[in-house]
């Protein structure tokens, strides 16, 4: 009988972990959020609540029948869930809130009277201890049922051996014992389990549902990844609003700057008295809603605000139409920032890639800077030292580098055509073989159908110039030049080999050595900043045999 009875009171128990698994304290203490004093005395009534519930619908053991100096006399005892309400209480909160309820509980225990009153009171407590120590134990974001039930079952021992201690007659409490030790003990621990194991499916449930909102604002910023990263304007914004409007259920969405609104996807709106309601949200941007009464029907048209702001300063706000407050509860809010968070980091990636290319280009552009002078430099040693010795060919050669300059002046893009390139090559090549005579032969393999390809602006001729300064030009007997282009996976693949006198090296590297010069130094570069890290000069060398110059680029046609 004692066994149904308090199994009719455990279900209230089924009960109670329902409706403190809805309720705002329970969310906050799953989400970690619990360590404030509000949360804390929140926890503390609820529990104390439960566990005063639990005393009430308890069952009376009456009477219990004593003899004591020849006087009849009739005392009471209560088979009770009470101790279900502070060991979890103890378990979810720890020692400290385990002690407090199990002593407000064990104080009201007392107050209701009975030969079992004091080692009841004392007994509460002692279970919210337990309860906390196995919240100490157990340190996990879910509750472990095992844990609570072990607890519960050491707690439930314990009372009954406190009330062993602290009742008297001695013989009144050994009977009592006798007949609700057992069903206390595991009705109450199977009271601790149901409550942790619905709490663990509410924690559950809570996960999905985070997890779903987080999807939500993952995808949203997935499809306005392509939009964003080319910066913001209004119709980038036209097509943010119109992702985040197919993907939810809002009957409008708008998009607004640092100053008015950009545009909505959905109802008809009156954007300016919205763009009115909205001004003084721009000093003071955060998650919260704006409204305007809308003339037509006479109702205040609700805009919940979400700020995107880079590092703190507001850049976009995105507004969605809800229909009350009550829609937005702490999932909504989630959402609301998980998407903020999302959109911000793409527009500040925006920002840095802008800031890195205009970095880029300016590197660019020094660096193809000091190839002309470098060329300049040599060309005019070369006609130099013929200004003495053939003026005529000097004049041939002046008229060569005039033309060369003439025509780089008038180029500005940082992209020509092979044929391009090959036409200043032999403007440079006519002063090399000048300087040179029969000392220098240089071929050139170069497929017709690859001369309309794009390739960086001067990026042969320092390689060229390197061969002949470190490789021909040391050897008495002068050498020979091969230049070979083809088209390899989809990638123009370059290699400048010459017979020249190499050097004591071996190497596939990313930084030439400085040895090879600025020349080759500045192509290197030039190729990394374009292309990538993969993209760089491999340069091979035996001594007295020559060197190779080699690298690939993807393929650019002009067509």
């Amino acid at each position: 009988m004692i066994y149904i009875q308090l199994l009719e009171s455990m279900s209230l128990i089924a009960l109670a972990a329902y409706i403190y698994n809805q309720s705002t304290i329970s969310k906050k203490l799953f989400y970690k959020n619990y360590n404030t004093p509000a949360n804390k005395l929140g926890i503390i009534f609820f529990f104390t609540v439960l566990s005063i519930i639990g005393t009430y619908t308890g069952v009376n053991i009456n009477p219990i029948s004593a003899s004591k100096n020849n006087v009849f006399i009739s005392s009471y005892a209560i088979a009770n869930t009470r101790p279900i309400g502070a060991i979890t209480a103890g378990y979810i909160g720890g020692p400290a809130i385990g002690i407090i309820v199990g002593s407000l509980a064990g104080f009201h225990r007392l107050s209701i009277g009975g030969f079992t009153a004091l080692a009841c009171g004392i007994s509460t407590i002692v279970e919210g201890l337990c309860g906390g120590i196995a919240h100490e134990i157990g340190k996990k974001k879910h509750l472990d049922s095992k844990l609570g039930f072990i607890a519960a079952v050491i707690a439930e021992i314990l009372q009954m051996i406190i009330i062993l201690a602290f009742s008297t007659p001695f013989n009144d409490a050994f009977e009592l014992e006798k007949l609700i030790a057992f069903p206390m003990i595991i009705i109450n621990s199977l009271g601790v389990v149901i409550f942790i194991n619905i709490t663990n499916n509410a924690f559950d449930q809570y996960n999905r549902i985070s997890a779903l909102q987080a999807q939500k604002a993952l995808i949203i910023a997935e499809q306005t990844l392509n939009y964003l990263k080319k910066g913001f304007n209004k119709t980038i914004a036209e097509n943010v609003a119109k992702i985040i409007y197919d993907n939810n259920n809002y009957k409008t969405v708008f998009i607004a700057d640092k100053e008015k609104i950009l545009c909505y996807c959905g109802e008809i709106i009156d954007i300016n008295k919205l763009n009115f309601s909205i001004k003084p949200y721009y000093k003071f941007a955060d998650y919260r809603i704006i409204s305007y009464k809308n003339e037509t029907n006479n109702r205040d048209n609700l805009f919940f605000c979400i700020p995107i702001f880079d590092e703190n300063n507001l850049e976009m706000i995105v507004g969605l139409k809800v229909k009350s407050e009550r829609q937005i509860d702490y999932y909504f809010t989630l959402f609301a920032k998980q998407l903020s968070s999302l959109l911000s980091t793409q527009m500040q990636i925006y920002k840095l890639n802008k800031i890195a290319h205009e970095a880029c280009i300016a590197e660019y552009k020094a660096l193809r800077s000091q190839i002309h002078p470098h060329f300049l430099f040599n060309a005019l040693n070369t006609i130099s030292s013929f200004c003495r010795t053939n003026p005529s060919k000097a004049r041939e050669l002046i008229i060569d580098l005039s033309n060369y300059f003439r025509q780089t002046l008038k180029r500005e893009e940082d992209f020509v055509t092979i044929k391009e390139e090959f036409e200043f090559l032999r403007s440079y090549l006519s002063i090399e073989n000048a300087r040179f005579g029969e000392r220098l032969n240089v071929k050139t393999n170069i497929p017709k159908n690859l001369l309309n390809y794009k390739v960086p602006v001067f990026i042969l001729q320092p390689i060229i110039e390197n061969s002949i300064k470190h490789g021909i030009l040391p050897k008495p007997s002068g050498g020979a030049i091969n230049i070979d282009i083809s088209l390899k996976h989809e990638e123009l693949f370059f290699s400048i080999k010459d017979d020249g006198v190499g050097f004591n090296a071996c190497l596939s590297t990313k930084t030439p050595s400085t040895s090879t010069g600025i020349g080759l130094k500045n192509v290197n570069e030039r190729l990394k900043l374009l292309y990538g890290e993969k993209h760089f000069l491999k340069i091979k060398s035996i001594p007295g045999k020559g060197t190779i110059v080699s690298f690939s680029i993807p393929k650019e046609a002009n067509l």
